[in-house]
């Protein structure tokens, strides 16, 4: 068994101070005061907490210091409606993003495809280090990426294809989801993007609406309330706009990349005092990378943006672990718990600052850093 002593242990709820884990490679057995064993190795951090989660993220798919084409994977630009793609099918694991992502302590990302089509496919929840996909992987399909934002008119547009208008993005959509409800009814002639999109109709899955205007955030609930989807809103930079319509539907906001310059009129609103005003209202609200918008590995510093601003430092760092794991159903994996999971990052300073130093890092037991 290991031991780490942590002067401030945050578990996902709340930061406690002078706390030790006690673990092994299956499972936590003991948190709390000190305790004399036989370890085979023993710890100090000055901060401890769970894994840093990223939902939305494009890493792996389109990968660090390669070219336009080789190693862009991230958008299937040649049809608008792609439900039978899988994230999984292009990540590939040796992007040397991955690597740097647990240096920052994002440890587990939810990487779903680019913004370029209206249905753009389905996400893979991994972690960010393994051998291969398959060692990486933690649930294959997770998720389903809509994009109701300007950036299928501008892939599409210039063709002289549709979609060319918001009109075309949500009928294009409405479209694809109507036959894929069709073909559930009797399923006589097969079809991978009609079946693929089926557990996302019965409820099992969960759709992500990539949208940055509150006009296109208002769309994509219009669309998700039609086929009765569970949704979130990815980016949502002005989901403030349109709080209590997500207030009332319980709908939760994957925010962010807050880091990002504002090059685009739907970057308009874009600021950290918008998740402070969602998490006010008792709205789920989530960080996001955005990567390769912005590095995963530093998606903590965002959560250091908030706390800026006035959020308290546990509700910040919930952001960006146990809120991410909410929001997927996944509980476990942001939080620091008894027979829970050995993941955690360790830090040497406050992980939230520049200053800070990620210093340990244990990923189903095993540490690799």
């Amino acid at each position: 068994m290991y031991k780490i002593y942590a002067k401030k242990l945050f578990n996902g709820e709340e930061i406690l101070e002078d706390r030790v884990v006690v673990f092994d490679e299956e499972k936590i057995f003991h948190i709390g005061e000190d305790i004399n064993d036989n370890f085979k190795e023993v710890y100090n951090v000055d901060f401890l907490m769970p894994p840093i989660i990223d939902l939305g993220s494009g890493i792996g798919l389109k990968e660090e210091s390669l070219g336009r084409i080789e190693g862009d994977d991230l958008d299937e630009a040649t049809n608008p409606a792609t439900p039978e793609l899988f994230a999984a099918d292009g990540v590939n694991p040796y992007d040397e993003a991955f690597e740097k992502a647990v240096k920052g302590g994002s440890l587990i990302s939810l990487i779903l495809p680019g913004n370029a089509n209206p249905i753009g496919g389905h996400g893979v929840l991994v972690y960010n280090r393994g051998k291969h996909i398959l060692d990486m992987t933690i649930e294959n399909p997770l998720g389903v990426k809509f994009s109701i934002n300007t950036e299928p008119k501008s892939t599409y547009g210039p063709k002289g294809k549709t979609p060319m208008t918001r009109m075309g993005i949500a009928y294009l959509i409405r479209d694809t989801l109507y036959k894929a409800k069709e073909y559930n009814k009797e399923r006589k002639e097969f079809s991978l993007g009609f079946e693929s999109l089926i557990p996302l109709l019965e409820g099992k899955d969960l759709a992500f609406f990539a949208s940055f205007r509150a006009d296109d955030i208002a769309t994509s609930i219009r669309i998700g309330e039609e086929f009765g989807l569970r949704m979130a809103i990815l980016y949502g930079v002005q989901s403030n706009m349109v709080k209590d319509l997500l207030k009332e539907r319980n709908i939760p906001v994957v925010y962010g990349p807050i880091m990002f310059p504002r090059w685009s009129i739907e970057l308009k609103g874009l600021s950290p005092k918008v998740p402070l005003e969602l998490i006010s209202e008792g709205i789920l609200t989530a960080l996001t990378s955005g990567h390769p918008m912005f590095p995963s590995k530093y998606l903590r510093l965002n959560a250091g943006l908030l706390i800026k601003e006035g959020l308290s430092e546990v509700e910040a760092l919930k952001t960006i672990t146990l809120i991410p794991a909410k929001i997927i159903g996944k509980e476990n994996l942001g939080k620091i718990e008894k027979d829970g999971l050995p993941n955690f990052v360790g830090f040497d300073g406050a992980p939230y600052d520049t200053t800070g130093i990620v210093s340990l890092v244990f990923m189903k037991g095993v540490r690799v850093i």
